[in-house]
């Protein structure tokens, strides 16, 4: 329990001792913090020492200053419950210790038992409230959590065609005015194509750890700046840190010093890298929209810098004279890695894309790289949809943007470009080698495998998809996922089992791939309505 601290203040030392003891024996939770000889003294002392008490206990008679004018210069400062002794009862002084606030008024002598009365009133008193305060605190700073997340939420979701829609920019305007600066940290990938289950899960601890330390370091300095911050994250890579600035001369030296910090703590915790993308000053919330959407191109300039850098904004150079001097050249490239793809094999291909990259090398603005890549892989997407009818655009589509997205460098970028040209190439060779269709091969696959471990990577190499293409494909071809086909699948298999056979549920679970019999019944029952048992003497009576 937090003690209550306490000031006795009374001209005759052997009542001040007194009353200082009596105080102290009433037990552990008064705590004597001061005791004076006279007003004058008490002021003094509580200044100098910036002294914090709760309850005042002083004699009114005592000269230069009273006791009644010490508890109103005091009062003026602070909060605090306050008991007056007195050698006489004088209904006047009494009129002015209720004026002033005085808790109790007490006459000399005072008995120790009326002390200990008066004392536990007070101390009810000060608990609750204390009580009242923290519960305030509590609701304040709930309320103030709840504005801060509600903040994050619209800064993290609003979109640049938000822009102009009131309801979606008030979350935004509440943050007031002031100066701000948005920054955009993205952690380096060191690593192309695909990663193993366990060097992303790896992956995601590290990323955490990079997250915590800048949460830290951010509140740290938030705290000792007395400015407010706002961090939240896109996806397992991407981190947003939007800081107010106070009015100063030397605001791009402030946001070095932080970013020297930052770089340096994800040093000490992680063998990854950071590369991050500094915004302008604003000072209207209207702008943040802007800032973004600049600071996502200007991370892009790791594709040809490298990693490991910082980028600002207000360093970004003009890009419409190099957009001109490179845009020909490239689009004569891509037209011959096309004539490849149609027309000749896998090793011409990948004579036509250095081609390409070599091309790509020479480009120095990060927005110029970006659009000559994204038109590469729309070039190549639109002129098979043209010659195949093949039905795999939107996911195409999307796998095309995702090219430049996280990239760290462009030796990464030329990979995943490779990557990609070749697999899609790949891909469409060998839809063109098979008659059947997708979808009814998987569910042979599947109708032949139904005792197995059967997984979405498993079914969707039977018709050379990858994973997540092959789900998306599934879903819009037959209206339902695959797993809930594969469980349907399953399901049916059980109840002609238990329609034909003795077969007990243990071993019909089994021989259809599940080895948890409680698991199988549960499932069973979710899709019927029926326990396996139930099912079979259902059927029977029938």
């Amino acid at each position: 329990m937090e003690k209550i601290k306490v000031i006795v203040v009374d001209d005759e030392p052997r009542i001040l001792k007194r009353m200082v003891r009596m105080v102290e024996d009433d037990g552990e939770v008064w705590e004597i913090i001061g005791a004076f000889s006279d007003g004058k003294e008490a002021i003094e002392k509580i200044e100098e020492k910036s002294l914090r008490f709760d309850l005042l206990l002083t004699d009114v008679q005592m000269p230069e200053i009273t006791g009644l004018q010490l508890i109103k210069r005091l009062k003026d400062k602070m909060s605090f419950e306050s008991i007056i002794i007195s050698g006489f009862d004088d209904f006047v002084y009494l009129q002015s210790a209720i004026k002033e606030g005085v808790s109790n008024y007490l006459l000399k002598p005072v008995h120790r038992e009326q002390l200990k009365e008066v004392l536990l009133q007070i101390q009810k008193k000060i608990e609750t409230k204390r009580k009242e305060e923290k519960e305030k605190q509590q609701l304040q700073r709930k309320a103030e959590e709840l504005d801060y997340t509600k903040q994050i939420y619209y800064l993290s979701q609003l979109q640049l065609e938000d822009y102009l829609r009131e309801d979606k920019q008030k979350w935004l305007q509440l943050i007031g005015k002031g100066s701000f600066q948005l920054l955009y940290i993205s952690i380096d990938q060191n690593r192309n194509q695909t990663w193993s289950d366990e060097y992303l899960a790896w992956l995601k601890v590290a990323n955490e750890d990079i997250l915590s330390s800048l949460k830290i370091s951010l509140e740290e300095w938030s705290s000792s700046s007395n400015r407010r911050k706002w961090l939240w994250r896109d996806d397992l890579f991407s981190i947003w840190i939007l800081i107010e600035h106070q009015e100063s001369q030397h605001l791009r030296k402030e946001t070095e010093a932080l970013l020297r910090l930052w770089k340096e703590n994800i040093k000490n915790i992680s063998e990854n890298t950071v590369t991050i993308a500094v915004g302008s000053v604003f000072t209207n919330m209207v702008d943040y929209l802007t800032n973004r959407k600049k600071l996502e191109s200007v991370m892009q300039n790791r594709m040809i810098y490298g990693c490991n850098k910082v980028f600002w904004l207000e360093q970004l150079p003009e890009t419409s004279e190099e957009s001109k001097k490179h845009s020909s050249e490239i689009i004569k490239s891509i037209q011959q890695l096309l004539f490849s793809l149609e027309n000749e094999g896998k090793k011409e291909v990948i004579i036509s894309l250095e081609e390409y990259f070599k091309k790509l090398q020479l480009i120095s603005s990060a927005s110029i790289l970006e659009e000559a890549v994204q038109l590469l892989g729309l070039r190549i997407v639109n002129r098979w949809v043209e010659l195949e009818g093949f039905g795999e655009e939107r996911i195409l589509f999307r796998e095309v943007i995702s090219l430049t997205k996280n990239t760290s460098n462009f030796y990464q970028l030329k990979d995943k470009i490779k990557f990609w040209v070749l697999s899609v190439m790949e891909r469409i060779q060998k839809a063109k080698r098979t008659n059947k269709n997708p979808i009814q091969k998987a569910k042979d696959y599947i109708q032949d495998h139904l005792g197995e471990s059967i997984t979405i990577k498993l079914i969707a190499q039977q018709v050379y998809m990858s994973p997540t293409y092959f789900s998306v494909y599934f879903k819009e071809q037959t209206g339902e996922t695959i797993l809930d086909y594969i469980t349907k699948t399953r399901l049916k298999k059980a109840t002609d089992l238990l329609e034909t056979t003795d077969l007990k549920i243990y071993d019909i679970a089994v021989q259809l791939g599940y080895q948890d019999t409680k698991y199988f019944s549960r499932l069973f029952r979710q899709w019927y309505g029926y326990t396996p048992s139930q099912y079979r003497e259902a059927h029977l009576k029938r």
